[in-house]
């Protein structure tokens, strides 16, 4: 299949309902198992995501390539490789407090 261009759209889809199950789980107070496993899942999303940005950004469209946009996404994905779990889910958690604190 040298002709296929990979749904990029699709990998964004999943991270985003992804990212609503880890919140949703957070404010609902599933128990720590549930939430590392959501946390896991949403950290592979992540990365699928990151990788389909680096083929869409190298192969098809060589004249867009930004050395600084591509050492960004780098820092981003050992950032997001490094995180543990419970890392993620207190990144999370966070946000449901900060979004509590709006309404």
């Amino acid at each position: 299949m040298t002709a296929y261009i990979a749904n990029h759209q699709k990998k964004k889809r999943i991270f985003a309902k992804r990212e609503r199950r880890l919140l949703h789980a957070i404010r609902h107070g599933l128990p720590a198992q549930k939430l590392t496993e959501l946390a896991e899942d949403l950290r592979t999303a992540k990365y699928n995501v990151f990788k389909c940005d680096f083929c869409k950004s190298n192969s098809h469209q060589p004249h867009k390539f930004s050395l600084e946009k591509m050492a960004d996404k780098n820092k981003q994905v050992r950032r997001w490789l490094s995180m543990t779990s419970d890392d993620i889910i207190r990144v999370y958690t966070d946000k449901v407090v900060k979004l509590s604190d709006e309404f």
